[in-house]
């Protein structure tokens, strides 16, 4: 199984938050796993959804917390979301926290929807406290990328097989160099 591309961004000097009209910006609460279940699995790109992998999730003590877990909605209807994930129990990761289940339903992708609640789950990290966010996406997900490196995320050499995957998209898609301006860290 290949490991998932990484990135990670500083999270000072972040963009202000603003919602188009229209839309509707809140966060997750308990009774919503069954349509964040469906927007996950509508999204079609990440993997299998049902409600006995999403109800963990929504539990309390949960590694995501409600309040950093957002959805954006375009006349009443669920979009996009995306997630505040916590890594405190002394794993790789700690104590930097993850933006994790980026989703947008096909049929509103070009919005700009997945950058609102990106930036919506950026900021809630920066309001509390942490200094440093990480992301992991597949290489085949070039529009989530792109959203990504214009936010400011900047390729993370995680593991041997990155620097060489980086190489590839830059080489193949060299729009995605001239947003980050450059290929990346190395630490």
């Amino acid at each position: 199984m290949t490991v998932q591309l990484h990135m990670r961004r500083e999270l000072n000097g972040l963009p202000e938050l603003a919602v188009p009209e229209g839309c509707e910006l809140r966060t997750l609460t308990p009774g919503d796993h069954e349509m964040w279940t469906s927007l996950l699995h509508g999204n079609g790109e990440l993997g299998e959804w049902d409600l006995e992998r999403a109800r963990p999730l929504f539990a309390p003590g949960s590694p995501m917390p409600l309040g950093g877990a957002f959805l954006a909605s375009v006349g009443g209807r669920p979009a996009a979301t995306a997630q505040l994930h916590l890594h405190s129990d002394g794993g790789a990761y700690a104590p930097m926290p993850e933006l994790g289940w980026v989703a947008a339903l096909p049929e509103y992708r070009g919005h700009r929807l997945g950058r609102l609640v990106c930036l919506a789950v950026l900021r809630h990290a920066a309001g509390l406290g942490h200094e440093r966010i990480f992301l992991k996406t597949d290489d085949h997900r070039l529009p989530a990328i792109r959203t990504y490196l214009r936010l400011g995320f900047q390729p993370w050499m995680y593991d041997a097989t990155a620097p060489e995957r980086w190489a590839v998209l830059l080489r193949n898609w060299p729009d995605l160099d001239q947003i980050t301006g450059a290929a990346g860290d190395a630490g």
